[in-house]
């Protein structure tokens, strides 16, 4: 008889072959369709065939030495019921899992993996290998393994990134064709908290380097809206659909979900590059105002100039002028809701004489653009989100300035 831990017969599982593979879609709302699925593994008990969740049944075998022969059987189930469906197999993917920790010298070498694939008629361009990025223990045998399964045609994703324990130096060093973020970051993102800035990095991260972005875990329409606004390539979640053991039951009937979260992400990229345009409009307004007024005075008059003409607009942090040596020709004048004090030793607002020419809305202009507007950056003047808007003019003695205005980001006003 079996020896159990915690009431799971681990080896009596391992010895009958007692998994079964659950699939969940993966959606990509830009093709409007399911591009593949993600493998999903649950335990048998032998009485009655009680579902046993994949955490307990990983960490029974953690417990017991056998991860490596449970890693092995829930690939194997994995792949043989995705090779029995009779679905199009040049439509999907399928995302099987590879517990990081198993992976040594010896397991590379077995090619386990390569060889289940061929024996089943599947291409390996078919098999997406996710690695749970916070258990990697061992990095040489993962660099060995996923030279050898790329080199082979496979697809490789990192997995839980953004979690607490997760190592982006992991990112470079993999260079895996999916990075797919963790459930909290898009919920933190929709509570209204720093996580929208962390998938926003990650995804550029993953872009820069060719990976595309999966957002796992979206249980809410608004939640898969939100996650295509920070840039993400796909979704997956139970808004979607719960892990099933038919593929097919899986499919039907999503069609109608991508469709509402395609149409509301839609009005909302046209809502807000429509409320963007009308602002511009209105920042090109005050900055023809400012101009028109600050070409016709002498330098001594710019800052009482600024503090009248600025009034007027709550949107408009503070306003600069630099010269053409990118020196600041007046104060650092702050608007109605600006705070023109010291927020600590390394936000402090420029004074008249201070030296701005670092920065790059000076030298682009500098160099001859005639406007620029900033990514968002953390103010040096104020500690706020702003985008920094530039424009050159010349002055009453036909020299040339440059008006800056600062514009917080951060209380709902966006670029």
């Amino acid at each position: 008889m079996h020896r159990k831990k915690n009431g799971i017969d681990i080896r009596g599982i391992l010895d009958r072959g007692g998994v079964v593979s659950f699939f969940q879609p993966i959606i990509s709302v830009k093709k409007k369709s399911v591009i593949g699925f993600e493998t999903l593994s649950r335990g048998l008990t032998e009485a009655g065939g009680e579902m046993l969740p994949p955490q307990a049944l990983f960490e029974a075998s953690g417990r017991e030495g056998l991860s490596r022969g449970l890693d092995r059987l829930c690939r194997t189930k994995a792949l043989e019921s995705f090779g029995a469906y009779k679905l199009d197999p040049d439509r999907y993917i399928l995302t099987i899992n590879i517990d990081p920790s198993i992976l040594d010298d010896e397991t590379v070498g077995s090619n386990h993996l390569m060889e289940l694939v061929r024996s089943l008629g599947i291409q390996p361009g078919k098999v997406l290998i996710e690695i749970i990025e916070s258990g990697i223990t061992n990095i040489e045998a993962l660099k060995k393994f996923v030279t050898l399964y790329r080199g082979s045609g496979f697809l490789i994703a990192l997995d839980n990134i953004g979690a607490d324990l997760s190592n982006l130096g992991h990112v470079p060093i993999i260079k895996p064709d999916i990075l797919k973020i963790d459930k909290s970051l898009v919920r933190s993102a929709v509570a209204g908290h720093h996580g929208g800035e962390i998938v926003q990095s990650l995804v550029a991260l993953a872009h820069r380097i060719g990976s595309l972005v999966v957002a796992g875990g979206v249980e809410t329409a608004d939640e898969a809206v939100i996650a295509l606004e920070l840039g993400v390539d796909m979704l997956q979640g139970y808004y979607f659909a719960k892990p099933g053991p038919q593929m097919e039951a899986l499919v039907d009937g999503i069609d109608e979900k991508i469709e509402t979260v395609a149409a509301n992400f839609r009005e909302r990229t046209i809502r807000r590059i429509n409320a963007r345009k009308l602002r511009h409009r209105s920042y090109n307004q005050i900055i023809n105002t400012l101009i028109s007024e600050l070409s016709r005075i002498p330098d001594e008059e710019y800052d009482a100039a600024l503090a009248a003409l600025i009034r007027p607009h709550p949107e408009l942090e503070c306003a600069y002028i630099l010269d053409e040596d990118g020196i600041q020709a007046s104060g650092t004048i702050f608007g109605e809701h600006g705070d023109g004090t010291s927020k600590g030793f390394f936000f402090q607002p420029g004074s008249g004489g201070t030296d701005q020419s670092s920065k790059d809305y000076y030298f682009l202009l500098a160099a001859g653009l005639p406007k620029y507007t900033t990514e968002p950056y953390i103010s040096l003047a104020s500690r706020n989100i702003c985008i920094t808007i530039s424009v050159a003019f010349r002055d009453v003695n036909f020299r040339k300035r440059i008006l800056c205005l600062d514009i917080i980001q951060d209380n709902g006003i966006t670029a």
